[in-house]
């Protein structure tokens, strides 16, 4: 939630067990995740992923775009397409990768990489839900691109009896930033 108690949606929420408490899940095979462009943004806007997840780029807009990332979890570019395929891309190391199009300044897109199994997107009452948490002592923590906290996320320790359900809130202590204003195309734009 907010500093005022209301919903915050969108918000990447991962719980890790500490190395003390036990293992993580093992590794499943993973499926692919998709990273899309539609009428100039990235979609979805957040992808949050476990580490080793292959991600698809189609573009399904109408113009072409150029995507590229400088983040060191993972550099890359993709050269100018539009109806071309790429292979996907194998995102093999945590952190946050931030995405832009060398072509749409106003682009821009996060995917979120964790070595945790246990992770979702707050939906739009500023809710998720975690399965499968064995118990033991966990991080949780939230990052959102609107978060104006002193760190990049905001994290709260818990102990989880086995098999057990715990609510957990977080709470902001600053205002969010404003939502990023898309800029919609000009009329006469040439198909790039």
């Amino acid at each position: 939630v907010d500093r005022d108690g209301k919903p915050v949606n969108d918000v990447v929420v991962v719980a890790s067990l500490h190395q003390a408490s036990g293992s993580l899940a093992p590794a499943q095979p993973t499926s692919h995740a998709i990273m899309d462009q539609v009428d100039r943004q990235f979609v979805p806007r957040i992808l949050v992923i476990r580490t080793g997840t292959p991600v698809d780029f189609p573009n399904s807009d109408t113009v072409a775009h150029q995507v590229y990332s400088f983040s060191p979890a993972k550099r890359f570019q993709l050269s100018l397409y539009k109806g071309h395929v790429y292979p996907p891309l194998v995102f093999d190391q945590p952190g946050l990768i931030v995405l832009g199009c060398n072509i749409h300044d106003n682009m821009l897109g996060y995917i979120y990489v964790t070595p945790s199994p246990y992770f979702g997107k707050t939906s739009a009452d500023g809710s998720v839900q975690l399965e499968g948490l064995p118990g033991g002592d966990y991080a949780v923590s939230a990052w959102s691109p609107r978060f104006n906290e002193t760190t990049d996320e905001i994290t709260r320790e818990l102990r989880l009896a086995g098999d057990s359900r715990q609510p957990v809130t977080l709470r902001l202590s600053k205002p969010l930033s404003p939502e990023p204003r898309v800029r919609p195309a000009k009329a006469n734009r040439s198909d790039y």
